[in-house]
């Protein structure tokens, strides 16, 4: 016991117990972590793939409907990382149980990974197009990003914070500096809304894009840090203000853009507009508040999965990420296919945590320290599983909302007819 609480002392990050009232931290403070982890250069390439295919009234439809619904998934989220003081990891247990957790929180990082190699990717190559390197350097500049990103989330959420002051005003002013020349290029909003796109796109289909830029974020990475929320109002303010404004700024800022030079390579429309060093503002300070905080959450999690030290488990990610950018993953091809994947797979798993908490809890979870927990519980597994399943053969519908919906329904009536729980008195602590 007394090496728990020695190991606990140690955990500046609070990874493997709950964050204590006394370090809880401001809406103001929270909103900038937030927001800043909400404002990628990803969210703009989605507004431009957007507009490969929906008309801009389409694309602000898509783009509304996706946030409601991203929303609505991160503030119950927020408010049980609030009321608990949890990271998504230690959420699991209490559904997953404790062995089941460390599988399920596997996945977090693993697609949270994916995510920061794609941004990483996508500024190294930016960076080689700015200054004329061939395809050595841009691998060279895709590998060092990868591991520069990385440094302020050594120093953990106090630095991310920090970055966010310092970062977000540039990327507002900038990314409505760029919709603004866009607009000019094409002559004004009436030719906007008068924009007729090259292809056709199912509105579901733009939803489904929208959903699936922040779903894992506002499924599990969202409650890393608002379990830093003093109270639940501030936990919902700062959520809702971080996707509300900052992810439906990029999104249409960067469709706009797309819209004005024909083109959803967001690289390629930075550059064509012959401003150089406010691009390379703009990709920098969205793209390293984004990933610093994504590394940061993925480092959370794996902390549950292997009981590394954080710091160790980061280097590992760093050097890993660094190779895997070589691989290109910046191209919108890729991109499309990564986020529509994300839209259908990971919802499930919200409706899971959710329905888990207010359901079957009764909106209330024993203390982790206090609590002991069964070492698996197949019913979460179950569920996810046959939810995948259904979202693919049901064809009416979003995917998203469905996956989430059965999850819920699922994970509840299968706990009730089975019993079955990963906390309580009888169960085995791992």
């Amino acid at each position: 016991m007394e090496q728990k609480n020695q190991s606990q002392q140690a955990d500046t990050e609070y990874s493997r117990c709950a964050v204590p009232l006394s370090e809880r931290k401001s809406y103001f403070s929270l909103t900038i972590i937030w927001t800043g982890f909400v404002f990628v250069i990803t969210s703009m390439m989605a507004g431009g793939g957007l507009a490969a295919g929906l008309d801009f009234k389409g694309i602000i439809i898509a783009t509304l409907g996706g946030n409601i619904f991203l929303s609505i998934i991160a503030v119950l989220i927020s408010i049980i990382a609030c009321k608990t003081g949890l990271t998504f990891a230690l959420l699991t247990r209490y559904s997953f149980g404790s062995s089941g957790s460390k599988a399920a929180s596997i996945f977090v990082p693993v697609v949270n990974f994916g995510w920061y190699t794609i941004q990483a990717a996508t500024y190294g190559h930016f960076v080689a197009q700015v200054f004329h390197f061939g395809w050595v350097g841009e691998g060279i500049c895709m590998a060092v990003s990868a591991i520069v990103m990385g440094i302020f989330s050594m120093f953990g959420i106090q630095a991310i914070a920090i970055l966010g002051y310092i970062a977000i005003p540039a990327i507002v002013f900038l990314s409505i500096a760029t919709a603004m020349r866009s607009l000019g290029v094409i002559g004004g909003v009436e030719a906007l809304f008068s924009y007729v796109p090259s292809a056709n796109m199912p509105l579901f289909s733009g939803i489904t894009a929208v959903i699936g830029t922040w779903v894992l974020s506002t499924a599990t990475c969202i409650a890393d840090i608002m379990r830093y929320a003093k109270d639940t109002k501030t936990a919902v303010s700062a959520t809702l203000t971080g996707l509300l404004g900052g992810n439906i700024l990029m999104i249409i800022c960067g469709a706009i853009a797309a819209i004005a030079m024909q083109n959803s390579d967001l690289t390629v429309i930075l550059l064509s507009f012959g401003l150089v060093i406010p691009s390379l503002i703009l990709m920098t300070t969205n793209i390293f508040t984004t990933n610093a905080a994504n590394l940061y959450s993925t480092s959370l999690n794996l902390s549950n999965a292997f009981k590394m030290e954080r710091k160790k488990m980061l280097a590992i990610l760093l050097a890993l990420s660094a190779v895997a950018t070589l691989t290109r993953p910046y191209e919108i091809g890729f991109l499309f296919s990564f986020l529509n994947i994300l839209g259908t797979v990971v919802p499930p798993l919200s409706g899971i945590i959710l329905a888990d908490y207010f359901l079957v809890h009764k909106g209330r979870y024993e203390e982790f320290d206090k609590a002991s927990f069964r070492k698996w519980n197949p019913v979460p597994w179950i569920t996810w599983a046959v939810c995948i399943a259904a979202v693919y053969i049901i064809p009416l519908g979003l995917p998203s909302l469905n996956g989430m919906i059965l999850g819920g329904i699922i994970y509840t009536v299968l706990m009730a007819v089975t019993n079955k729980q990963a906390v309580g008195n009888l169960a085995e602590e791992a």
